[in-house]
């Protein structure tokens, strides 16, 4: 075993794939989604929300009026540019204006369930403890359902705050938006929209209320991952366009972020494109999650001993060489057929 740039190389995983016939992926897999057939049964009885998360009343009023709607951003949507053009059905989305904002009483989550190694994490907000019982938080419990949670921070921020971006859309913009973060897959959303009172940086501004997107409970992991250096990047770079606060752009720099061998990288590449193809064809996320659950099992954090870190990247290579091995074949057909989803191969491309 050597390291180099340091990552664990592990010299012998190239002859390991080589060994595998497609046969035996083929049976690897398909134990593999019988699996996930299974837990989808047996996950859990009915529940209220199986068309879908609880949507506050007064962005519904908004959206049935064709009025404006204020969004907070954060993650990669600091940046007007990633904004702009992630738009699941191709059409651009457009801000009427973007301005740097702060929220009191939360905070930016690493917490919505990914794909470990390689994207163990995606960006939320996430209340503190202090939301449920601040006198200016009482207002937006009348304006949203806001369930407690214990969701904890991996490096919190010095601040009782959430600094991001106040986004001003059109009503059919901001749909885009919110279906570009899976607002249309029912019970499988990972996300809730929840009102919060964002303050402008601009003083001479009012506060305003916007929507916000926190992760939901089957997707939220108790304590923060660590987010990829790809996805960190976004969020570092779009906070220096935006010009937000320097304390909080000084805690984005020096918090951990997750680096992957080129072996479990390209592992992860092709594994997201099979089962998010699967996952359109299908209308369900429950195979992703089956997998991301087992993921989540073997993880470790970048700042754990070399051999945790070793064993966990051996046992994330078995747990999604099945899926990675079909990815290949399907990414294959996608590029030479032309039927290439190009926003998923952008986003693959970014990977690399």
């Amino acid at each position: 075993m050597s390291t180099e740039r340091g990552h664990l190389q592990l010299p012998w995983v190239g002859q390991l794939l080589a060994s595998i016939s497609a046969p035996t992926a083929a049976a690897i897999t398909a134990a593999a989604l019988s699996s996930a057939v299974l837990y989808r049964r047996a996950s859990r009885a009915p529940s209220k929300e199986e068309d879908g998360p609880h949507r506050p009343q007064e962005l519904l009023d908004l959206i049935e009026k064709g009025e404006d709607i204020y969004y907070f951003g954060v993650g990669s949507n600091l940046s007007r540019t990633r904004l702009e053009n992630r738009s699941v059905c191709g059409k651009k989305i457009h801000p009427i204006t973007m301005e740097p904002c702060f929220i009191r009483h939360c905070r930016l989550a690493f917490n919505l369930r990914a794909l470990p190694p390689v994207e163990p994490a995606m960006g939320s907000l996430e209340p503190l403890p202090s939301f449920y019982e601040a006198e200016d938080a009482k207002e937006g419990h009348h304006r949203t359902i806001v369930k407690r949670s214990d969701s904890q921070a991996l490096v919190a921020f010095g601040g009782s705050e959430c600094h991001g971006a106040l986004i001003k859309l059109s009503a059919h913009d901001y749909e885009l938006v919110f279906r570009s973060e899976g607002g249309d897959l029912g019970r499988m959303c990972s996300y809730e929209e929840i009102m919060v009172k964002c303050i402008p940086y601009d003083t001479s501004k009012q506060p305003v209320w916007a929507v916000a997107y926190r992760v939901r409970e089957h997707a939220r992991i108790a304590v923060d991952a660590c987010p990829s250096r790809r996805y960190m990047t976004l969020i570092r770079q779009g906070a220096e366009e935006l010009g937000l606060e320097e304390s909080y752009r000084k805690w984005l720099d020096a918090h951990p972020v997750q680096e992957t061998s080129r072996i479990t990288k390209s592992l992860g590449k092709n594994s997201i494109v099979f089962n998010f193809t699967l996952s359109f064809a299908l209308k369900t996320r429950v195979h992703m999650t089956l997998q991301g659950k087992m993921l989540f099992l073997v993880y470790v954090l970048p700042t754990a001993p070399r051999w945790k870190r070793a064993a966990s990247e051996v046992a994330s290579i078995v747990i999604l060489l099945p899926t990675a091995c079909l990815g290949v074949a399907l990414r294959g057909v996608l590029e030479a057929s032309g039927r290439m989803n190009p926003t998923m191969k952008k986003w693959i491309e970014s990977l690399d």
